[in-house]
């Protein structure tokens, strides 16, 4: 039975996961509606539109990297509750360190949201994982459709308030609206977690005490190694944003494969097959993601030089665009869930994320046609959105479903740790793309310039050709993702999809 489509008739731990995640998910789209703008504004830190957009991308990349020693330290250090909790009074610290009008603190503060957010997102998705049995794999994908509703409510409101404030009073302004969002996150979270009991208190895998302290010592060491690297860097004169984008992607396309490694190392050998499967979900993630992160780049560029913001005689925010991938998603939300709950229930694993990649294709088709006017119509954004949105909402709930699915006994937060960092590889090559879409000259006349048809023409051919991988490998790929013993009560339909 599909849990009910409205969050406060949910139990007291499901009510309080929800908010947290609210608000948290407030903070962080606020700041993000923003970013880019503030990034290329003379009065904010003056870069190129190219420069900026790769930066977006680094940053949404080191959110989701984090979550890989985030996830770790879940499973088996803090516990989920802990690290929730942790991570949040962390992205709190950085927030405030953001309003303090400074470049290193801007820095600073975003790198503090980007390790908190690391140590939060995947162990509240794998608390709320764990109060559902194995054998509930309808019931958790639901949960799931339920609980984007949260992320959505936060993506929705943030931009519109953040965003106003931020770009029509002061940007660093805007960045403290998002800490106040936080810090209401954390007052939640702490009041709820009473609801919780023995669930996500202590770590799965609990660590040896050695294992901590040569955690602790090695990463000391290269806290102290990129700190010296950087200060060396500074001061002869190399430090920029484009040798760090170039580092840091680099860790992050090569990052997936000791992980995994780890990962398969500790598996037995039926949970290894599932694994192995489970690459498909991650491609298809890597392919979302790198399309959902132009969103925060190229797309708000568009908004700002490309569309007629005109109201009357109002001027439209170009951060409130970034309010209507939310919307629609919470207003698909619900109908997903019960679909999920009926007969397309059954449809198997890669027929569903090929899906949501033909949609996908089909906003940044739009796009296209969009580009050819150097005044655009907001209706083309407002459609581009719809059909990204329920691209996401497919790909992300049955992601994260299978995600919970596969993970091997007491590593949950370890795979989504993994299924973020697929997200943080197709950010960040969706940075390099955006850096190559938008010009990388300093100036007005570089800054009036957008991305032309042929690259929105990409992105629409590449998701089109991982989609036909999918299907044309489905039954391979469902039959390998058949739960074992550990999963007695999770059934399969004569085409491979969850009963």
């Amino acid at each position: 039975m599909a849990p009910s489509l409205l969050p406060w008739r949910q139990p007291r731990w499901f009510s309080t996961l929800f908010m947290t995640d609210l608000w948290e998910r407030f903070s962080f789209f606020g700041m993000m509606a923003i970013l880019f703008l503030y990034a290329t504004s003379p009065d904010g830190l003056g870069m190129p539109p190219g420069s900026a957009g790769a930066l977006v991308g680094l940053y949404i990349s080191a959110t989701f990297v984090a979550s890989v020693p985030g996830g770790w330290l879940g499973d088996r250090v803090f516990g989920p509750q802990r690290a929730v909790l942790s991570g949040a009074i962390l992205i709190a610290c950085g927030h405030l360190t953001l309003v303090v009008p400074a470049e290193a603190t801007f820095y600073l503060g975003i790198t503090l949201i980007a390790a908190g957010t690391g140590l939060l997102k995947p162990n509240l998705s794998a608390l709320l994982g764990s109060f559902y049995p194995p054998g509930q794999a309808a019931e958790r994908e639901a949960a799931f459709s339920v609980f984007f509703v949260s992320i959505q409510v936060g993506a929705l409101l943030a931009p519109l308030i953040t965003g106003f404030v931020g770009e029509t009073v002061d940007w660093h302004l805007g960045f403290g609206t998002a800490a106040v969002g936080m810090g209401i996150g954390i007052a939640v979270f702490a009041r709820g977690r009473r609801h919780f009991g023995e669930v996500g208190r202590e770590p799965g895998q609990p660590a040896e005490p050695a294992t901590v302290r040569r955690l602790r010592l090695w990463s000391a060491v290269i806290v102290a190694v990129v700190a010296a690297g950087l200060v060396a860097a500074a001061v002869q004169g190399v430090l920029r944003v484009e040798l760090l984008v170039a580092v840091v992607g680099l860790l992050v396309l090569l990052a997936p494969v000791p992980y995994s490694r780890v990962i398969l190392k500790r598996a037995t050998p039926e949970e290894r097959v599932r694994l192995r499967a489970y690459a498909w979900v991650f491609l298809t993630t890597t392919v979302l993601f790198l399309l959902v992160s132009q969103s925060n780049s190229v797309l708000n560029h568009f908004a700002a030089v490309s569309t007629d913001r005109q109201v009357g005689g109002f001027l439209v925010p170009a951060s409130w665009f970034q309010s209507l991938h939310p919307l629609f998603v919470l207003l698909a939300a619900p109908v997903l869930a019960r679909v999920w709950s009926g007969p397309a229930g059954r449809l198997a694993v890669p027929v569903k994320l090929a899906a949501g990649l033909v949609i996908a294709a089909g906003s940044f088709l739009l796009m296209v046609f969009a580009a050819q006017s150097p005044a655009a119509s907001p209706l083309w954004l407002v459609v581009v959105y719809l059909t990204l949105s329920i691209a996401e909402l497919i790909i992300g709930t049955v992601g994260l479903g299978v995600t919970a699915m596969v993970a091997p006994a007491g590593a949950t937060s370890q795979l989504m740790g993994l299924w973020w960092l697929a997200g943080a590889v197709g950010a960040v090559v969706g940075g390099q793309f955006a850096r190559l879409a938008m010009p990388g000259g300093p100036g007005p006349q570089a800054a009036a310039q957008g991305p032309g048809p042929g690259y929105f023409l990409a992105l629409t051919i590449l998701p089109l050709i991982v989609a036909a991988a999918l299907a044309l490998a489905r039954t391979r790929i469902a039959a390998r993702l058949r739960p074992g013993p550990a999963h007695p009560s999770f059934q399969l339909t004569t085409d491979g999809g969850p009963v």
